[in-house]
């Protein structure tokens, strides 16, 4: 009876989650939180998509964790942007990150985990063409909470909230009127560019779901929150 049930509400939160992340965004995670510390060290690859601050995006990101504790990977990200002074631009974005779980949950002693994630990233626009396309570099910083509960054999639900620094720094240059974006320079300045810094938090609800089959982890990772505007995203990959 109780294999029954695992097998339903497998299918039922397949289903939602697989709905939610064609309709959202992707989101650099903690990979280590999908394995208990000390466990052997594992690799992922996940694919995401959806809507961001002023544009929608695809991400593709890969990861390594050694032994629960410590990971590190690589976000790969296209922005299409809809809104904002980089309307009608395309963004590509790189971002190498690395957690550290420095506490894990005990049954006895701690009722939850925390790790923390940092992750460094670098944006180049195009479609700005023949005029010059602006460039942007990113910051995301801060500490994560979660909590393991098993299902059976295969079946792990992770809820878990993320609170970090979300750091922005973009720098325009063209000051020509017939350029496909708005981000038009202001020539009172006499700098021949002109900057944005934006200093913000980005504070994401992801319930993680995974589901083991013999040596491989399916991960299921949708998120809803606030990152600079209303946010909300997931992704989908495996763990070997």
């Amino acid at each position: 009876m109780a294999a029954v049930w695992e097998e339903l509400s497998m299918r039922k939160i397949i289903g939602l989650c697989f709905v939610t992340v064609t309709l959202l965004a992707g989101s650099a995670r903690a990979q280590s939180i999908f394995i208990e510390r000390g466990d052997p060290s594992t690799m992922s690859a996940t694919v995401g998509g959806g809507l961001v601050r002023n544009a929608w995006d695809v991400s593709v990101d890969a990861a390594y964790s050694y032994r629960g504790v410590f990971d590190v990977g690589v976000e790969f990200t296209r922005y299409a942007y809809t809104a904002g002074y980089d309307k009608n631009l395309a963004g590509y974005g790189f971002m190498p990150f690395l957690s550290w779980h420095f506490l894990r949950s005990d049954a006895d002693d701690m009722p939850i985990s925390l790790s923390f994630i940092f992750g460094a990233q670098r944006i180049l626009y195009a479609g700005n063409g023949p005029h010059t396309n602006p460039e942007g570099y990113g910051i995301l910083a801060g500490p994560s909470v979660y909590r393991r509960f098993e299902f059976g054999t295969s079946l792990v639900f992770i809820p878990e909230l993320l609170a970090a620094y979300d750091f922005q720094y973009t720098r325009r240059y063209s000051t020509a009127l017939d350029q496909a974006s708005s981000n038009i320079v202001n020539n009172d300045s006499g700098l021949g560019y002109s900057t944005e810094a934006h200093h913000g938090v980005r504070v994401l609800l992801r319930p993680n779901l995974v589901y083991k089959a013999g040596n491989t982890s399916y991960l299921i990772v949708p998120y809803i929150g606030y990152q600079g505007v209303f946010a909300a995203g997931g992704s989908i990959g495996a763990m070997f």
